[in-house]
């Protein structure tokens, strides 16, 4: 056991964190520095008379909004420059993985949870995945389950229906498994709960999809070789790219997250190193480490911020790290995508869902037991939605300033009196914000081949920038809404994701949108009465707002042939099915091959808080 286990140390497919204690505390004082600085020139600015506790209300939120925003910028630098300089954010070695002592493939399963889903869509996804993984010739070291937690006996016989036809495609290679359960019981985390009860004990690893993951054979085998290398991880993460939408608004996310998310996820992978977050699919999991230490308990008291926990996989990641296993993001492993909502207004419903699991996640801080770097990640994914209602106080605070006294206010007067003072704060705010984003739109079309390639992802690029800067001040509006909501004691539902391409009527469209773009005309006209001369400064965050109502109907349009698809898709490296699904004709569900023998283990829940003498 002891030469298997210095094999196993010495493999290149084994993770270092060199030096992790050292890179947080440079990412700490990068961020730190930044912020201060940001904050020294706007008490400058607004403190040149004194501050009143408006101003030191406002100072507040800038310090916290801002902070937030340091944090991803010095993230995403990092991952860049890992990037650039060939290093691995982990390891920080330069050579990868080596084929010679690639270690020997372990019993995994492939599990997908579904909830009442499209099933022409989760056929193609998961028989992309398959033919992928039996390209490779390794698919008999893997089985496939479909936990249904579907609530439509005509939905479960769809299901029941896909599955023989997945199975007769498959003969061989990967076992096809179709599971129904009777109760919803703890939503998601309870179907992986009750999957791993029943037939955990079968398998060393379980890698988690969802109805719209597609991974490749290689992605698949290379966790699985990355997980049995390193004996002390419970979890491995990739970065799934969202691919496939051909709406407007699809093609516009799809292509910022090919731009973006693997900095973001190299630089969190280089300062968090192995206590880094889980997403909840398109991950590998020890099944041993996880029913022993990630069973969650609901939280005390009533939704929507009591009860099942909805963001799930930040609290498993947690009590990984709580048990001393290790978490990490790996975003060198390509081959990981998902779908994504076609509309602006499927993809609020899945944003107010997650709002309100991250505002539950504030209510672990207090706990016991918590890693430093899972607190961090708690409080920054809180961070993500109030950083929205902080924003709107700061604005609110200056157009009520500016239009209840004399002249501008005293916040443009100061701005307009001390341009040495504004022109570095708005510089460094503009470099904070964008800076990252444009050296990736740089990096991007430089790697295309061919120049109207490169014109082509540089168009889409700035355009989906330019889109993207008209649509956070609305998204600050949004966000607030969510959270005002919740706190009133409105919890989201955790419904069916949506991913077709739905178009928005314009009927829908103004009935939906009208209030908010009223609400931001309203605002303008007064501005323009009482403080003219704050309009201008005004405007940009206006802008979103007042055009919610054509956003909503024009991204749900088709996206013209011209706006680029992502990097990927352009390169045919996402999997796909070969095979139509559709048209069958309808099968018995006895065709359907039973589960394995069940070897019900019991799965504990895990307090959110340890007694003080374990934690």
């Amino acid at each position: 056991m002891q030469d298997r286990s210095e094999a196993i140390h010495s493999s290149s497919w084994a993770l270092t964190e060199p030096a992790l204690p050292l890179r947080r505390g440079i990412m700490a004082v990068l961020a730190m520095t930044t912020t201060a600085l940001g904050i020294h020139w706007l008490t400058a600015l607004l403190g040149s008379g004194g501050i009143d506790a408006l101003e030191g209300l406002v100072i507040a939120a800038f310090s916290l909004t801002f902070g937030f925003s340091c944090i991803a910028f010095w993230t995403m630098l990092a991952g860049i420059a890992l990037r650039l300089a060939g290093r691995h954010p982990v390891t920080l070695q330069r050579n990868a993985p080596s084929a010679e002592d690639a270690p020997a493939l372990a019993r995994t399963a492939l599990v997908m949870p579904a909830y009442n889903e499209d099933m022409g869509d989760v056929v193609h996804c998961l028989m992309s995945t398959l033919q992928s993984l039996q390209d490779t010739g390794e698919g008999d070291a893997f089985d496939c389950f479909l936990l249904s937690d579907s609530s439509d006996p005509d939905q479960r016989e769809r299901e029941r229906e896909a599955m023989a036809r997945l199975q007769r495609r498959f003969p061989t290679g990967p076992g096809l498994y179709y599971r129904a359960r009777e109760e919803n019981t703890g939503r998601k985390p309870g179907n992986i709960r009750d999957f791993c009860e029943r037939w955990g004990a079968g398998y060393e690893f379980m890698v988690v999809l969802d109805a719209d993951s597609r991974m490749t054979g290689q992605a698949l085998l290379t966790l699985v070789r990355r997980m049995v290398a390193n004996p002390q991880a419970g979890i491995i993460q990739t970065v799934p790219l969202p691919v496939g939408q051909r709406t407007v608004l699809g093609r516009f996310q799809q292509l910022a997250a090919s731009l973006h998310a693997r900095h973001i996820a190299n630089g969190l992978a280089f300062w968090q190193g192995n206590s880094t977050n889980y997403w909840g699919h398109n991950a590998i999991i020890r099944i041993a480490d996880f029913k022993a230490c990630c069973g969650l308990s609901p939280l005390p008291g009533r939704p929507p911020l009591g009860g099942d926990i909805m963001s799930h996989d930040y609290v498993e990641a947690g009590l990984m790290r709580r048990a001393g296993r290790s978490v990490y993001v790996l975003p060198e492993i390509g081959g990981s995508f998902e779908g994504m909502p076609g509309n602006f207004i499927d993809d609020l419903k899945r944003e107010r869902r997650w709002c309100q699991g991250n505002l539950q996640h504030l209510r672990l801080l207090p706990g016991r037991g918590w890693r430093p770097v899972t607190r961090l990640n708690f409080l920054l994914g809180g961070l993500a939605y109030l950083t929205a209602p902080l924003w709107l106080l700061m604005i609110s605070a200056g157009v009520l300033d500016a239009v209840i006294s004399s002249g501008a206010g005293r916040w443009v007067n100061a701005a307009t009196a001390r341009p040495d003072t504004v022109v570095p704060l708005i510089v460094l705010s503009l470099m904070v914000l964008f800076l990252p984003r444009l050296i990736g739109i740089v990096l991007a079309t430089l790697e295309q081949p061919g120049h109207a390639k490169r014109w082509s992802l540089l168009r889409g690029s700035l355009l989906e920038l330019g889109f993207g800067i008209l649509r956070s001040p609305l998204m600050m509006v949004l966000y607030s809404g969510f959270i005002v909501r919740i706190l009133a004691g409105r919890p989201a539902r955790w419904d069916t994701s949506l991913r077709g391409r739905r178009r928005i009527p314009a009927g829908e469209a103004w009935r939906l949108g009208g209030p908010i773009a009223l609400g931001a005309l309203a605002v303008g006209m007064g501005v323009a009465v009482g403080a003219p001369s704050l309009l201008p400064w005004l405007l940009p965050a206006l802008a979103g707002p007042l055009l919610f109502p054509a956003f909503l109907q024009v991204t749900s349009l088709l996206a013209p042939a011209w706006l680029p698809a992502t990097p990927a898709e352009s390169r045919r490296l996402v999997p796909v099915n070969p095979i139509a699904s559709g048209g069958s004709r309808r099968q018995s569900a006895a065709s359907v091959c039973p589960p394995p023998a069940e070897d019900y283990r019991p799965m504990p829940l895990q307090p959110l808080s340890v007694p003080p003498g374990r934690a």
